[in-house]
């Protein structure tokens, strides 16, 4: 079942016909109150005048009738019905008793009886009886019961106008308001340059400048830091294109070194300078290829590419091999074949971020790097436990100047959470196990489309 959300202007509205209704009824009640309150003492003054008629001979046994007004000296002298209906006598002067008889609440009286005791100015003691029956308002008014049906009307007929003015005042109230809220709904960059409207009462006018300069501070603020991450934008894309020559040079120039080298060996400390060399190329290369995607570079097509996966995985594992210099440390090395279609650069620099990571964290032990289809798991194993907690716990420490757990992840989560590629890191006692599921060509185009 759905669930009604409150409304302020119901609320309000509900509560004023609820305060309305409940005066209306309350005053209609009080008024039938007053009407037989006046009923009542209109017939108290006719008793009281009754009994001080002059000449009213009552005496023991002899009760008069006067007016429809049974007159008595003793309480056994009054008619057997007035006795019935009142066992008990009146004892404290000018006590007014009623007694009425009717079908149910809200229907008219069927009979009213009234009996009071009072002493006459002489100073006797007498007891004055009267009855109604039938309809008595019918014998006091025009119609049968129309005091009674003309306090209804009245009340029903306050309770419309009052529902009426209510919805009137509700309206003028709440144009405005609906106003207001479509106002604010429609804002944008280009409507926050104009004032904002009249929107005819003051608190509302006053409210629409708030959210009118708290949203133009937002944009203000947003326009800034918009700015900033372009010219930063602009600044990674520029410096990432400007370093592909120079690191081409660089890596044109160690491989003609490393030509050179096979014809007139260079000492060991000149090979180790020119490793150095390489290796400082590769990182550049691929940090200048990472902030390419980090800066969502257009140049770059995503494309799709039939990709021999097992190839491309091999071909990383030549590249990065540099890695693994001067280190005790084995790659197993297990894949079949299979073909896919993928964004060849996005799918190349995942590799290689998870292999790299690999490589750089292992100083002795063992790298398992396992391909079936598009899941592939790579798995470090330090045989130093010493190193492999300095690995789990310090990647933040001297590594961090590689692309191991730096850009290399970042780029790695939002590569593959782009493409819907299932990815995940565990950590292990000796090392870390990472795995990458490159789904199939359905899935990447959506991926793409959605991009």
């Amino acid at each position: 079942m759905m669930k009604l959300r409150p409304s302020l202007r119901l609320y309000f509205l509900g509560a004023m016909l609820f305060l309305g209704v409940s005066m209306a009824i309350t005053f209609s009640a009080l008024t039938v109150n007053y009407f037989v309150e006046g009923m009542d003492s209109v017939l108290r003054g006719t008793m009281v005048e009754v009994a001080d008629t002059e000449g009213l001979a009552v005496q023991d046994g002899k009760p008069v009738m006067l007016l429809g007004f049974h007159v008595a000296s003793r309480w056994q002298d009054l008619p057997t019905e007035a006795r019935d209906i009142f066992p008990v006598p009146p004892t404290a002067m000018f006590e007014f008793n009623k007694y009425v008889v009717k079908d149910d609440f809200f229907s008219p009286p069927n009979a009213v009886h009234f009996v009071m005791v009072m002493k006459t100015k002489p100073g006797q003691l007498l007891y004055i009886y009267k009855t109604y029956k039938g309809d008595l308002h019918a014998r006091l008014s025009d119609g049968p019961g129309s005091q009674f049906f003309w306090i209804s009307v009245f009340g029903i007929s306050g309770i419309v106008v009052f529902a009426l003015l209510l919805i009137m005042v509700m309206r003028r109230v709440a144009s405005p308001v609906e106003a207001l809220r479509d106002w604010a709904k429609s804002l944008n960059a280009e409507s926050l340059q104009q004032p904002p409207p009249e929107f005819k009462y003051k608190e509302l006018n006053t409210l629409a400048k708030i959210v009118h300069n708290s949203l133009s501070s937002v944009q203000d603020s947003l326009n800034s830091v918009q700015e900033g991450l372009d010219r930063e934008h602009e600044f990674l894309r520029n410096a990432s294109h400007e370093l592909r020559t120079p690191i081409a040079v660089i890596r044109t120039n160690v491989e003609l070194l490393n030509k050179i080298n096979t014809k007139s060996p260079m000492t060991v400390k000149q090979q180790q300078v020119i490793e150095r060399i390489e290796r400082a190329g590769f990182t550049m290369s691929h940090l200048t290829e990472t902030l390419l995607w980090l800066s969502r570079d257009e140049s770059l097509s995503l494309t799709l590419e039939r990709v021999k996966l097992d190839e491309l995985i091999r071909q990383t594992v030549d590249d990065l091999n540099y890695l693994l210099r001067g280190k005790s440390v084995i790659v197993e090395l297990n894949t079949s074949e299979w073909q896919v279609e993928l964004p060849a650069t996005a799918c190349r620099i995942v590799l290689a971020n998870l292999v790299r990571n690999a490589f750089q964290h292992t100083q002795s032990g063992v790298v398992t790097i396992n391909q079936q289809q598009g899941l592939v798991v790579i798995r470090n194993s330090n045989d130093d436990l010493d190193d492999a907690v300095a690995d789990n716990v310090g990647n933040a420490g001297a590594n961090s100047q590689d692309l191991g757990f730096g850009l290399g992840v970042k780029l790695t989560d939002k590569l593959t959470a782009r493409f819907n590629w299932h990815h995940q890191r565990l950590v292990e006692s000796s090392g870390h196990k990472v795995t990458v599921n490159f789904n199939t060509p359905n899935d990447i185009k959506t991926a793409l489309d959605n991009a």
